[in-house]
Parts: structure tokens; C-alpha cells; sequence
């Protein structure tokens, strides 16, 4: 079966994170999450999930398939 997220997509989410200057803090709670789960995802301990991908697009002003495949 298929992933949905892409094999690389808490790398990119890291790498927009950053490249914005953005705090964690202030992403995670505007995708709706805690900081340290957003920290989790971005350092690759913990797996992006579907709904967080979309809502972190949608935050972040990035298509959708920029997470997903």
C-alpha cells in the first residue's frame, strides 16, 4: 500500500519552519498541536500524519501535495 505522506515531508516541514523563521510555538499552535509534538514530527521521531500534513499546508500557504503524494 501507498503512503499517503511523502517519504520526506517532515523534512520539508522542518525546512519551511525554519526558512520562515517561524517558532515551533506559534506553528503548533496554529496547526492545532503542541509544540512538542510538532518538535517530535520535525526532528522524525514521531510520523506526520494526514490531517496534521493538511494543516500544516494550509497554515503554512503551501499546496497540499507539497506533504503528500
Amino acid at each position: 500500500m501507498t503512503s499517503l505522506i511523502k517519504r520526506d515531508a517532515y523534512i520539508k516541514l522542518k525546512e519551511e519552519v525554519d526558512s520562515r523563521g517561524l517558532k515551533t510555538s506559534y506553528v503548533a499552535r496554529r496547526i492545532g498541536i503542541t509544540p512538542n509534538y510538532l518538535a517530535s514530527i520535525m526532528n522524525g521521531n514521531r510520523n506526520l500524519t494526514t490531517d496534521v500534513a493538511i494543516r500544516a499546508s494550509q497554515v503554512l500557504d503551501l499546496p497540499i501535495d507539497y506533504f503528500l503524494n
